[in-house]
This record gives C-alpha cells, sequence and structure tokens, in this order.
C-alpha cells in the first residue's frame, strides 16, 4: 500500500551541516524519520520515501516551509504520516525537518 502525504519541510543551510548540493524536485535520496511518540517507546522510525515539491522546484539547502509531497510504501508510514507529526529528513546525518500537513488519498 503506497502512503502520500503532504508536508512542509525546511532544508539547513549547507554551512550549517545541510546538504551540500540542491537535489531535483522527485527524490528518494532522503531518509523520512518519524518519532515514534505513543506507538513506541520513542525510538525513531526511518523509511525510504519518494519526496517530491509540489512547485516542481529543487530542493535547495537552506530552503524554508517547501511544500512537498512524501510517498512511501512501507506500511509502518501510515502510524507517522499523520496532520501534524513532525520529522526529520536524513542523509547520513540529519539536514532539515518536516511537518505532515495532511494526507493525501
Amino acid at each position: 500500500m503506497t502512503v502520500q502525504a503532504k508536508a512542509l519541510i525546511s532544508l539547513l543551510p549547507s554551512d550549517q551541516g545541510g546538504l551540500p548540493h540542491e537535489l531535483p524536485s522527485r527524490t528518494q535520496s532522503l531518509v523520512i524519520c518519524a518519532d515514534a511518540g505513543e506507538y513506541g517507546s520513542g525510538a525513531s522510525h526511518p523509511f525510504q520515501a519518494a519526496i517530491t515539491s509540489d512547485d516542481e522546484e529543487p530542493l535547495i539547502p537552506g530552503d524554508r516551509l517547501h511544500v512537498v509531497t512524501i510517498a512511501t510504501n512501507d506500511d509502518d508510514a501510515v502510524l507517522y504520516l499523520r496532520p501534524g507529526e513532525r520529522f526529520r529528513l536524513w542523509c547520513g546525518h540529519d539536514v532539515g525537518t518536516g511537518i505532515v500537513s495532511r494526507r493525501v488519498i
């Protein structure tokens, strides 16, 4: 089952530990790290996802509040990609954060 959600993401600038270069509008280079919160021990649940910017512009280090669509086939993602849920973006280390605005049906 594919889970899709709209989210706002902010990427760290390169000089603050963010990505060293921009990523294309549709990328699978980033891992979503969602907090387990009430669903687990408080550990983070990482999952692969396709992240597509809604304006089709590249994801640039330092971007703030970029609207994206997240799509993943991870069965557990339905527990984490709920409106208001926060997550981290990871690419070898934390490179940004996000918040889910709504689920896409």
